[in-house]
C-alpha cells in the first residue's frame, strides 16, 4: 500500500511572516543588480536608461513607505489613550537661522523700559527729535582724497539734507572741528578710503548751541525778535558816557523833589528811553553787518554744549545710484526716517546718532524714505520712493486693493560700529563708551551687541 500524505489544516501551516511595504521596497532596492558592463555602446546607453528608471522608481517606493510608516505611527495623548493625529508631523518647521537663535543680550530693551524712555528725553540727541534744532552737517575726506570718493560724496549730499562739503586740504582735524562749531553745525563726517574704495566714516555731534531752548532752530540764523539785543553789556556799551551821567544827574535831582515812589517811576521811563535808543542802535548795526556777510552768524564755542558722542563705522558695499537698476533721482524734500532692529542700549544709542542726522518734520510730498535696517550688527542704509498704484491682478480689481511700490534711489551701503567715544573726536585721552573687541566679544557666532 502506497503511503498517504495527510493534508494540514489550513491553520496548522507555519506561514512565513508578512513583509511590510517598506521592508519590501527595501529589499527590492538591495536586490537591484548592478550596471552590466556591456561593450556595444548604443546596447549600453539602452540599458543604462532602464536601469536608471528602475533606480528611480525604487527609490520613490522608499519615500513612500517611510511616509505612510510615519502617518500611521500612533501619537498618545495626556489621557494615555492612542491617536492618530499627524497634524505635528507633517507641519513645516522654521528652519534656525542665526537671527531667530540669537542669545539673549543682557541690555535688551523692551518697549515699556520707562528707564530708557527717560534716559533718552534728556539725551544729546532730543533736540533733535523734539524738532528744536535742525540739523546741519558738514563733510569732509582724507587729505588727497581720491576722485571716486567724491562720488560717493555726492550721492551722501542727495541722502542727507541740510549737509555740505568741505574740502580737507591740510587742516587738522580740530581746526575744521573748530569751524565747523563756529558756523553752527551740528555734526562733522570724515570719510576715509583705501585703495581707491570708501571704506569707513568718523561721525562726531559737535554739540548743541544752549539757544535751543525754541529760540534756536538751527538753520543758520536765530530765530529771535528783530529788537532783541544780543547781550545786556551790549546794550549798555552802546550807551555814551554822557547819557549815563545824565542819567544819575536827572536821578538825584528827582529824588530831592519828590516822592520815592514817582523817582521810581520817572527812573524807569528814562531808563526804558534810553534802552530804546541803544537798541535802535544796535539793530542799525546789524543790518550793516547783514549786508556786507549774508553767511551764518557767528557763534561762540562757549555757546555751546560739551561734544559727543564721536562713533567710527565700517563702510562696505557701496552701490552708486546710476549702477542701481531702474534707480530714481532725489529730490530736495525732506524725507521719512525708519530706524529697525535697534534693540539693546548700544543699538538705542547708534540709531538714536542716526536719527540726529535727519530733520524730523519730513515732507510727506516728496514719498522718500531712509531706512537704517539693523541685522547681525551691520546697518544696512537704503533710499526709496514709494507709490500706491491700484492692483493689477483680477481679486484686486474686484475689491479696489490699493499696492505699494518701491523705486530704489540710491546710494545703497552698509556700516558696523568699530567704537563709541563719550565725547569729541580724541582716540587718545577720550572716553569710549564701547568698543569692538573681537577676540573677547565675539565668542559666538549668535551673540550680537547692537
Amino acid at each position: 500500500m502506497g503511503k498517504t500524505s495527510k493534508k494540514r489544516p489550513a491553520g496548522d501551516a507555519a506561514s512565513p511572516p508578512k513583509k511590510s511595504k517598506l521592508d519590501s521596497a527595501f529589499e527590492a532596492k538591495a536586490n537591484q543588480r548592478a550596471m552590466p558592463k556591456i561593450v556595444n555602446k548604443l546596447k549600453r546607453a539602452e540599458i543604462y536608461a532602464k536601469w536608471l528608471k528602475d533606480k528611480k522608481l525604487l527609490k520613490k517606493a522608499v519615500k513612500e513607505a517611510k511616509r505612510e510608516t510615519k502617518k500611521s505611527k500612533p501619537k498618545s495623548n495626556e489621557g494615555g489613550a492612542e491617536e492618530f493625529d499627524n497634524s505635528e508631523e507633517t507641519k513645516a518647521k522654521a528652519p534656525k537661522t542665526l537671527d531667530n537663535t540669537r542669545e539673549t543680550e543682557l541690555t535688551l530693551v523692551t518697549p515699556d523700559d520707562t528707564e530708557v524712555l527717560a534716559d533718552e528725553e534728556d539725551d544729546e540727541f532730543a533736540p533733535y527729535f523734539s524738532g528744536v534744532i535742525k540739523p546741519k552737517i558738514i563733510i569732509t575726506t582724507r587729505p588727497r582724497p581720491s576722485a571716486e570718493l567724491f562720488q560717493f560724496i555726492q550721492s551722501l549730499l542727495t541722502l542727507i539734507p541740510n549737509s555740505y562739503y568741505w574740502p580737507r586740504r591740510d587742516y587738522e582735524l580740530k581746526d575744521i572741528t573748530e569751524y565747523a562749531r563756529n558756523k553752527e553745525f551740528s555734526h562733522l563726517m570724515v570719510l576715509s578710503e583705501k585703495a581707491k574704495v570708501c571704506n569707513g566714516v568718523v561721525v562726531s555731534h559737535l554739540g548743541v548751541p544752549a539757544r535751543s531752548s525754541g529760540i534756536w532752530k538751527g538753520d543758520g540764523q536765530s530765530n529771535a525778535p528783530d529788537d532783541w539785543p544780543e547781550d545786556d553789556e551790549e546794550m549798555d556799551d552802546e550807551m555814551d558816557d554822557d547819557e549815563i551821567d545824565e542819567m544819575e544827574e536827572g536821578e538825584g535831582d528827582e529824588m530831592k523833589e519828590g516822592s520815592r515812589k514817582d523817582d521810581e517811576e520817572e527812573e524807569e521811563e528814562a531808563f526804558d528811553d534810553h534802552a530804546d535808543d541803544a537798541v535802535n542802535d544796535i539793530n542799525d548795526e546789524e543790518e550793516e553787518e547783514e549786508e556786507e556777510d549774508t553767511g551764518p552768524r557767528h557763534i561762540p564755542t562757549d555757546e555751546h554744549t560739551l561734544p559727543g558722542p564721536t562713533a567710527f563705522f565700517k563702510i562696505n558695499n557701496i552701490v552708486l545710484p546710476k549702477k542701481i537698476k531702474n534707480h530714481g533721482a532725489a529730490t530736495g524734500h525732506i524725507p521719512e526716517l525708519i530706524l529697525n532692529n535697534f534693540t539693546t542700549r548700544l543699538g538705542h544709542r547708534a540709531g538714536r546718532f542716526f536719527g540726529s542726522l535727519f530733520p524730523h518734520n519730513p515732507e510727506f510730498k516728496g514719498r522718500q524714505v531712509v531706512t537704517f535696517h539693523n541685522q547681525r550688527d551691520y546697518v544696512f542704509v537704503r533710499h526709496h520712493r514709494y507709490v500706491f498704484k491700484p492692483g493689477t491682478t483680477k481679486a484686486d480689481k474686484e475689491k479696489n486693493r490699493t499696492r505699494a511700490k518701491l523705486q530704489e534711489l540710491g546710494p545703497r551701503f552698509s556700516l558696523k560700529m568699530r567704537w563709541l567715544l563719550s565725547g569729541g573726536f580724541d582716540t587718545k585721552f577720550g572716553e569710549y563708551e564701547w568698543f569692538h573687541k573681537r577676540k573677547e566679544q565675539d565668542t559666538s557666532r549668535r551673540k550680537f551687541h547692537m
